[in-house]
């Protein structure tokens, strides 16, 4: 019989632990609200850098060990002991023009691997594998988040299931307003789909998808996002899947800490859950209250909550599923943290039955986490 956490992660766990301790990321958490998706996927800056005369390489990453306890229809608790992420990131930068980014995780293999060049003053182009401009809460790096995982919407928009999120490999320009008072930015690109051969009458399997925002006060930031299919890469084949949304953000940082939100809605056509084209919509909001921790070190207690919604056919009666999450995380800001969250999953009688068998049952679920992060 196997251990159910073996030593070898024992060891990656301790180490990463030593190392964290004599170093800190300064910036995986911002003042104020900034792009979902920065220009590396997780650490704007890593802790170690190495410079050279034809760029620099900076090296950072983050670990994270969890203990989840959860209960389904039978009552039973059952827990699991894991790492979910032990991640290393490398950044290549050579004279503000030119990036490249690879992120790997250990327990899930190539995160991001992707290369950025600055064509003129705002104005940028990215290729390779990165996440896809949709879903402000599934751009948002994890360590910027304070819950312990994304829930619901996050196991229903993923690859697994609907195929509208992650990481993709493909080609985006990045526009950033640089007269303008305010931050405005602008993303468009296309992604492949799935990683086989697509005929042109297919789209050759790319699907384009674009996103805005606008940071219309210091403390708060608007957004959308849309994402289309040709006609014939749908599933059904009748009609083009597609999906917009809009949401919001904000960061209210106080003399005593920084109440933080996150929100947004998607609404789109995908034949995936119902069996037919009508139309899905999702909800999903996410807040927290940092007490402490207003400087790099500083000990904090933060508390904070969740809700997420989804309808996956507006027009079948009695299919709502939704999912409500609280939790607390209390550490060193910047540093580490320790979380402990509850989640509890409601769902009504006409919720279809691919979810049932989706991931182990995503219908019903009662579930706590207690995680360990640290960031290096």
């Amino acid at each position: 019989m196997k251990p159910a956490f073996p030593p070898v992660r024992w060891l990656v766990l301790a180490t990463l632990l030593l190392v964290s301790s004599a170093r800190a990321q300064d910036s995986d958490q911002q003042q104020g609200p900034s792009d979902a998706s920065p220009p590396a996927s997780g650490n704007t800056e890593a802790s170690l850098v190495l410079p050279s005369a034809f760029g620099s390489v900076e090296i950072g990453g983050r670990l994270r060990a969890r203990e989840a306890v959860s209960a389904k229809e039978d009552k039973v608790l059952k827990g699991i002991l894991s790492i979910p992420s032990a991640r290393l990131e490398f950044t290549y930068q050579w004279k503000k023009r030119l990036k490249a980014v690879v992120e790997f995780d250990v327990t899930d293999g190539l995160k991001d691997a992707y290369a950025s060049l600055k064509l003129v003053d705002g104005l940028a182009v990215r290729v390779g594998q990165f996440k896809v401009p949709l879903s402000l809460v599934e751009l948002e790096s994890t360590a910027r988040l304070p819950v312990v995982r994304r829930g619901l919407l996050r196991e229903v928009l993923s690859e697994d299931t609907l195929n509208l999120t992650g990481r993709r490999v493909g080609a985006q320009l990045e526009w950033q307003c640089t007269g303008c008072e305010r931050v405005v930015r602008v993303r468009a690109g296309v992604f492949q789909k799935d990683p086989e051969r697509a005929s042109l009458q297919q789209g050759l399997g790319l699907v384009p998808m674009a996103r805005a925002t606008w940071q219309v006060l210091e403390s708060l930031e608007l957004g959308g996002s849309a994402r289309a299919e040709l006609l014939g890469t749908s599933p059904s084949g009748v009609a083009a899947n597609w999906t917009a949304g809009l949401d919001l953000k904000h960061a209210l940082p106080f003399g005593w800490g920084e109440w933080r939100s996150w929100a947004e809605v998607l609404v789109g056509r995908s034949s995936v859950l119902s069996g037919t084209q009508g139309r899905m919509l999702t909800g999903r909001a996410l807040t927290a209250v940092r007490f402490g921790g207003v400087s790099k070190g500083a000990w904090y207690v933060e508390p904070f909550a969740m809700l997420s919604v989804l309808e996956p056919d507006l027009k079948t009666r009695n299919d709502l599923l939704g999912e409500g999450v609280g939790g607390v995380n209390v550490g060193q800001w910047r540093r580490w943290r320790l979380q402990a969250q509850v989640e509890r999953r409601v769902a009504q009688a006409a919720v279809p039955a691919l979810l049932s068998v989706l991931d182990d049952d995503l219908v019903t679920r009662k579930a706590l986490l207690v995680q360990l992060e640290v960031v290096f």
